[in-house]
């Protein structure tokens, strides 16, 4: 009788996974109406155009920290631009010399400073610049 029931239980597996794999392969292989599946595309954004205008700085470096008060903001960009330097609600406008070279002294007031210079192309174009410069009368 337990061999019986054995049997039974390993014949009853065996069907039902038979069943189970046949109903697997039939709603698998069943293709989706049209109107179900969806169409996923992607697009890769286009780049922005980088700016012709050319603006760099070698003087001041980000986050110094200096111990005068007039420090030299200089650097180079097109010849055709127009440089403004604004700090502590001041605003300098410069020229560049003919090789696109420029150089202004400017007043720092206590703490931190952040010094942003605009660099304007004749046909509008801008690029600007952030620096952050600390004055400290400490020694370090």
């Amino acid at each position: 009788m337990k061999t019986e029931k054995i049997v039974l239980s390993f014949i009853a597996t065996f069907l039902g996974l038979l069943v189970a794999a046949a109903a697997f392969y039939f709603f698998s292989t069943k293709p989706n109406p049209p109107s179900r599946t969806k169409v996923i595309t992607f697009s890769s954004p286009t780049p922005s155009p980088s700016p012709s205008i050319l603006l760099t700085l070698s003087q001041p470096k980000d986050e110094d920290v200096v111990n005068k008060k007039n420090i030299t903001v200089s650097g180079k960009t097109r010849t055709d631009a127009v440089i403004t330097i604004l700090t502590n609600g001041i605003e300098s406008v410069i020229s560049p010399s003919d090789t696109g070279d420029f150089s202004t002294q400017i007043t720092l007031s206590n703490d931190q400073n952040i010094i942003e210079v605009i660099a304007i192309s004749a046909d509008g174009e801008t690029q600007s610049i952030k620096k952050t410069v600390t004055f400290s009368e400490e020694e370090f």
